[in-house]
């Protein structure tokens, strides 16, 4: 394994990574890092955890080192996989992983500049990397190999390639490591169905949710409908849930995809729904809007309660 070791001084030195205001960065600091390779110097990003110690660090000094390990195994372009660790003054304080230059998926959602075809071919790719994730668990000897922590945050449009990268792999789940905490996976529909959402006993870790292929595909589904939700539908109720696909259901969005978004909170497995989403069309990405929802449900229980 390489490490980069320097002092306080030339740590003092580095340049911060300027984030985006949709991401909210709660476990670390970024920063610009010249690697040199042979005659030419690369540009990098080194990740200081604000945490360098206890089981929490160890945990994840550990998914460091196995992402590290297998990097060749993994072999996925699409992912910011962790190159070396950093040390400073004799300290092991993070890593150092490829800068990934482009616009993150949080504002592309956002911005009314990008259509709406755009967007989806881009939740599109999403599928196609949890599909190739997939193949590693089945043909590798990672096989328990899983995002984990998913959402759009963590997710670059690369501006040299146009595709989806996928950043801070930190919090994944490899090689038996501890769950780590997540944005999505800690809703109370989820701790309902705890032989398919695997709840974590060990609470000297953060993560309450094991990591598995439904949890990943959750978070898939979750994300795609925030886009339509313009919101958190993860936050809603399970009865608000089911109300807002019956309502998806009446304003076109194609009975095959609410099927699949109904499965998240049931016994049954999640589905990988990239080859579904091109049914979005315009009309009902609007229609599917929270403030639209919330008009159409209130008058509707108005006219129920006369």
């Amino acid at each position: 394994m390489e490490i980069i070791k320097m002092s306080n001084k030339k740590f003092n030195e580095l340049e911060p990574l300027s984030l985006s205001n949709n991401v909210y960065n709660t476990e670390a600091e970024l920063y610009f890092y010249l690697d040199k390779n042979k005659w030419q110097n690369e540009k990098k990003v080194l990740k200081k955890l604000f945490l360098d110690e206890g089981n929490i660090f160890s945990n994840k000094l550990y998914t460091i080192n196995s992402l590290i390990d297998n990097r060749s195994v993994i072999n996925m372009e699409e992912l910011a996989i962790p190159e070396k660790l950093a040390v400073v003054s004799s300290k092991v304080v993070g890593y150092t992983m490829p800068y990934v230059e482009g616009t993150n998926f949080a504002d592309v959602i956002f911005d009314k500049n990008v259509s709406h075809k755009e967007k989806i071919e881009y939740f599109k790719q999403v599928g196609e990397i949890l599909e190739k994730i997939k193949n590693i668990r089945k043909h590798t000897d990672i096989d328990d190999f899983y995002l984990n922590d998913l959402h759009e945050s963590n997710l670059i449009i690369n501006k040299e390639t146009n595709k989806i990268n996928i950043v801070d792999m930190d919090s994944c789940r490899i090689n038996g490591n501890k769950p780590f905490a997540t944005r999505y996976l800690s809703g109370q529909g989820l701790r309902k169905l705890p032989n398919k959402y695997h709840v974590n006993e060990d609470n000297k870790y953060l993560g309450y949710i094991i990591a598995n292929e439904d949890t990943d595909l959750y978070c898939y589904n979750i994300m795609v409908l925030n886009y339509l939700f313009k919101g958190s539908v993860n936050r809603l109720t399970e009865e608000e849930f089911y109300t807002y696909l019956q309502y998806l259901e009446r304003i076109g969005i194609p009975n095959e995809l609410v099927y699949c978004f109904s499965k998240l909170y049931l016994y049954m497995d999640n589905v990988n729904i990239k080859d579904y989403l091109d049914m979005i069309d315009e009309t009902s990405m609007y229609l599917a809007n929270k403030k639209v929802f919330e008009n159409y449900h209130n008058k509707k229980i108005y006219y129920k309660s006369r």
